[in-house]
C-alpha cells in the first residue's frame, strides 16, 4: 500500500467513527502511521483529502454500475436494472463506507462545491456522473416509448437521486450495521423501486 492509499485508508475509518468535522489531519496521520507534514506532500488540505476518499468510493462503484448494467442497445433492460443494480452496487462494493456513501458525505461535498463554483445546484464529480448515467437510461428508454414523454429525464434523474438517497437513509440503519444486517429493510427498497417505475413510465408497458 502506497503512503497516498494509507492516508485515504485512515481518512476514511475516522470518518465513519467520528465524521469529517471531527477527523483530524494529526488522527490521520497517526493512523496511518506517518508524520502530519507528509499528509501534505500528497494532499493540500483535510478538504481534498476527503474528496479523494469519496472519489475512489464513485469510481469503483460507477466501474461496477457499467458493467452490470445491461447494454445501452437494451434501454428497456437496461432501465428496469438500474435500481436494483444501484442497491446491489452498494450492498456489495461499500458495506464498509455506509455513513459516507449516504447523504452525510454527500452534503458536505456539494456545500465544498457550491461554495466555490457559485452554484447552488452543482454536484461533484461522482454523484454527477452517476446522475448523468440514470438520466442518460431514462431518456434512451424515453426514446423507444418506455418512459413517459413529459417525463424530463434530468429532472426525473435528481429527483429519484436525492429522493431515493434520503428516503433509504431515513429507513434504513446505515452507520450501526452489522455485516450480516440488512442495510436497507427488503420492503422499502421494493417500495421505493415500485414508486420510481411507475412514476416514470405510468401505463406504459
Amino acid at each position: 500500500m502506497t503512503t497516498r492509499q494509507a492516508l485515504m485508508t485512515a481518512a476514511a475509518e475516522l470518518m465513519r467513527e467520528v465524521g469529517y468535522d471531527e477527523m483530524t489531519t494529526a488522527a490521520v496521520a497517526k493512523r496511518a502511521g506517518v508524520a502530519e507534514g507528509t499528509i501534505y506532500r500528497h494532499f493540500p488540505s483535510k478538504e481534498t483529502l476527503a474528496e479523494a476518499v469519496f472519489a475512489d468510493i464513485w469510481r469503483i462503484f460507477q466501474e461496477y454500475m457499467e458493467t452490470h448494467l445491461p447494454p445501452r442497445e437494451q434501454p428497456r433492460e437496461r432501465l428496469d436494472a438500474f435500481f436494483p443494480l444501484t442497491v446491489q452496487a452498494i450492498a456489495s462494493l461499500m458495506p464498509s463506507y455506509a455513513t459516507l456513501a449516504q447523504q452525510e458525505h454527500l452534503h458536505f461535498a456539494a456545500k465544498h462545491c457550491a461554495s466555490h463554483h457559485g452554484s447552488a445546484g452543482s454536484l461533484p464529480p461522482g454523484p454527477r456522473e452517476y446522475v448523468a448515467l440514470l438520466e442518460e437510461a431514462l431518456r434512451l428508454a424515453q426514446e423507444c416509448g418506455v418512459v413517459r414523454p413529459e417525463i424530463d429525464p434530468s429532472v426525473a434523474a435528481h429527483f429519484f437521486f436525492f429522493g431515493a438517497g434520503a428516503a433509504m437513509e431515513f429507513y434504513g440503519d446505515l452507520q450501526h450495521l452489522r455485516p450480516e444486517d440488512e442495510r436497507v429493510p427488503q420492503k422499502i427498497v421494493e417500495q421505493l423501486m415500485n414508486l420510481m417505475q411507475h412514476a416514470v413510465k405510468g401505463d406504459i408497458q
